[in-house]
């Protein structure tokens, strides 16, 4: 298993607000310089509506995936690349109003063989922002049952499910403590939203209907993916 790092950027005043391309480059490569980056994600807002309807996504969002919470947490504590690119107010996205980020462990049900070169990968961000009554019953339940009935979508790429954990940072962001998040990657927003409409679904809402008690509701976000090949990975 290994360890990602959420950092999302929201425009409360105006949630149509999108960060530029060229911005969105210039984060990239800020990102590929990071030590001990195994690979990461950019997010932004794909322009589909799916059934969930959860709202307006978020502004930005990046995932960073790291081999230890020791190597992750280096880069988030005073000195390291993250924290010194956090220093500035508009380094991540001019205009957003809130930044939360979290530290998880990652559980890889399929992993991404993508490169770089398929700009038009679309993923479903999902979170659990609330807390189970039982988070053993809740998890052991989870892992064990719902990432296998994702692996069913069609073209589906990749999917990954994040379970918290605690760790040391220094960053200038709110920190939040999501009980879960999950991730589906498809070759585009169009197979996405195909999938979304497959027999599997019902799947899903039948197994969503046994998971152990727990209190809120889980948000999803569909959002145009870039991958990031850091420069300690280049060939």
């Amino acid at each position: 298993m290994t360890f990602s790092y959420f950092i999302t950027a929201t425009n409360e005043h105006d949630p149509h607000a999108r960060v530029s391309t060229t911005h969105c480059r210039l984060i990239q490569e800020a990102i590929r310089a990071t030590p001990d980056l195994m690979k990461a994600e950019l997010y932004t807002p794909a322009q589909i509506t799916t059934y969930h309807d959860d709202g307006p996504s978020p502004l930005l969002a990046l995932r960073l995936e790291f081999a230890s919470i020791e190597a992750l947490e280096s880069q988030l504590t005073e000195g390291g690349l993250l924290w010194r690119l956090a220093q500035s107010d508009d380094w991540l996205a001019p205009g957003a109003s809130l930044v939360t980020h979290q530290a998880m462990l990652t559980r890889t049900f399929l992993p991404l063989t993508s490169t770089t070169a398929e700009p038009a990968l679309c993923s479903y961000l999902v979170h659990y922002p609330g807390a189970a009554e039982n988070f053993n019953d809740w998890l052991s339940y989870y892992v064990a049952h719902h990432p296998q009935i994702m692996l069913d979508y069609p073209h589906v790429r990749q999917v990954n499910v994040f379970t918290r954990v605690d760790w040391c940072d220094s960053m200038p962001w709110t920190r939040v403590n999501y009980m879960q998040r999950n991730m589906l990657t498809f070759p585009s927003s169009q197979l996405l939203a195909e999938a979304l409409t497959s027999p599997v679904r019902a799947r899903m809402r039948e197994d969503n209907g046994r998971f152990p008690a727990f209190s809120g509701q889980a948000c999803h976000y569909p959002m145009l993916t870039n991958v990031i090949a850091p420069d300690n990975k280049k060939s």
